[in-house]
C-alpha cells in the first residue's frame, strides 16, 4: 500500500510545538526560512513503508502518519538518524518529547498554504515513485525493471553511483580488450577458410578497420569521461559533507569521509588533466 501523507492538523500541531527548530538535541536550524519556505523534513520514527528505517510490520498506515510517529528534522539530522543502531524508535520518541517540552507554549505558526503544500507535495511524489517503479513500470512483469528506492539516504545513493562508475569502467575495459583482439580473431577466421592473412599486408594500419579499432574512444574518450565523473562525485561529497558537519561536528564517521573526500578533490584539482 502507498504511504499516506500526514494530515494537515497533524502538521499544524508539529509546527506549533517545534519552536521553528530542528528537533535534534542542540540543533537550532530553522524549519521555515525568512522567505517562508520549508527547508527541513517531516520524518517518520517508524518508517512509512516497508524497507524504511525502523519499519514496524505490526503497525498500520494511520499510526505511521500520526502525530506520535512524526518529528521535524533538518536534512543532515534526518540523515544521521538513519543509523538504526544509534537511533532506534524509542530514542527518537524521547528526542521528540524532549524537544516539544521546550516549546509547549510556543505560538509558532506556519503559513496554511505552505502547510497544505507540504502535506501532499513530497509525499505524493515519493508515493508516485514507489507506484511507478513497483506497480506501473512498463516492464513490471518481466523482472527487468531497475530499482528506484526513494527511501535510500544520500550516502547509499552516492555509494551506488561510485559502484556504477566502476561497473561502467569494467565494461569499457572488456570492449577495449575485444577490439584489441579483433584483428587476430579476423586473421584466425581467414585461416579457417584457407585465406592467408598476408593478402592484406599491403594495407596500411590506418586504413585497416581491424587495426586499433576505436582507438580514440578507448584511449582518450573513456578515461576523460570517467575521470570527469569521478571528480564530480567527489565534489558532490565535499559539498554535502561540508554542510552536514556544520550540525554534526561529533560524527566521526562523516568527518573521516569528509577528510578523505577533501584530500581526493585537492589531488584532482592539482593533477587532473585530459588525456590527449
Amino acid at each position: 500500500m502507498a504511504r499516506l501523507a500526514p494530515k494537515t492538523d497533524v502538521l499544524r500541531a508539529l509546527f506549533a510545538r517545534s519552536g521553528n527548530q530542528c528537533a535534534f538535541p542542540g540543533c537550532t536550524q530553522s524549519l521555515i526560512n525568512d522567505k517562508n519556505k520549508f527547508i527541513a523534513q517531516v520524518c517518520h520514527i517508524e518508517a512509512a513503508s516497508e524497507g524504511g528505517e525502523r519499519y514496524n510490520p505490526e503497525g498500520n498506515d494511520e499510526h505511521r502518519r500520526s502525530y506520535e510517529n512524526l518529528l521535524i528534522l533538518c536534512y543532515p539530522h534526518h540523515i544521521e538518524t538513519d543509523d538504526l543502531k544509534e537511533y532506534p524508535a524509542d530514542r527518537l520518541q524521547q528526542i521528540k518529547r524532549d524537544h516539544e517540552q521546550l516549546f509547549l507554549k510556543s505560538d509558532f505558526k506556519i503559513d496554511e498554504s505552505e502547510l497544505t503544500k507540504l502535506s501532499y507535495e513530497m509525499e505524493k511524489y515519493w508515493s508516485d515513485i514507489d507506484r511507478l517503479n513497483k506497480l506501473d513500470h512498463i516492464f513490471a512483469d518481466s523482472g527487468l525493471a531497475m530499482d528506484v528506492n526513494g527511501e535510500n539516504s544520500f550516502f547509499e545513493v552516492i555509494a551506488s553511483a561510485y559502484d556504477s562508475v566502476n561497473g561502467i569502467e569494467s565494461l569499457l575495459e572488456l570492449f577495449h580488450k575485444s577490439d584489441e583482439e579483433l584483428k587476430a580473431d579476423f586473421e584466425a577466421l581467414l585461416v579457417k577458410k584457407g585465406v592467408s592473412p598476408e593478402l592484406f599486408s599491403d594495407i596500411p594500419y590506418y586504413a585497416n578497420p581491424f587495426e586499433n579499432r576505436n582507438w580514440e574512444s578507448h584511449n582518450l574518450g573513456t578515461p576523460n569521461w570517467l575521470q570527469r565523473l569521478r571528480i564530480d562525485l567527489v565534489h558532490i561529497e565535499v559539498k554535502f559533507l561540508e554542510e552536514y558537519l556544520k550540525t554534526h561536528s561529533d560524527d566521526l564517521h562523516a568527518k573521516a569521509k569528509f577528510e578523505k573526500a577533501k584530500k581526493e578533490l585537492k589531488e584532482y584539482a592539482e593533477t587532473a588533466m585530459h588525456v590527449d
